[in-house]
């Protein structure tokens, strides 16, 4: 899982921001290659949590108080999950391969733990 983010470095930095950003390409790809226009809400869906994951992630790594930060890690957080959500609702309706969806669901989880690892380090700090 990775943590021990040192949360004075840049957000582009953090394992999770990396890595949620090659996510979002990837989940926008699959969106691109879904054609039936009754599944857009979950292509939009999608594209809107794994966007959150980042600009969240970025926003919080901004703010100047530890509550502030958490806040927008556990927001992020929150919308790693809400992919992997996305990603079930893709199997279940057979919109993408689902070895490739099973992978992407997994590397959420992952950014997820990172999240949190960052999560609990920023909870421990005295400042």
């Amino acid at each position: 899982m990775g943590g021990g983010e040192n949360m004075d470095k840049p957000f582009e930095d953090f394992p999770a921001y990396r890595k949620g950003l090659s996510l979002a390409k990837e989940a926008n790809l699959i969106c691109t290659s879904i054609r039936n226009s009754q599944f857009n809400y979950l292509k939009d869906q999608i594209r809107r949590a794994a966007s959150s994951v980042i600009l969240n992630l970025a926003e919080g790594s901004g703010r100047w108080t530890k509550r502030d930060k958490i806040n927008f890690y556990r927001i992020a957080r929150a919308s790693a999950f809400e992919c992997c959500a996305v990603m079930d609702l893709f199997a279940a309706y057979q919109l993408a391969d689902k070895q490739h969806i099973e992978e992407l669901k997994s590397r959420f989880i992952e950014i997820a733990g990172n999240l949190q690892a960052l999560i609990f380090s920023i909870e421990k700090r005295k400042f």
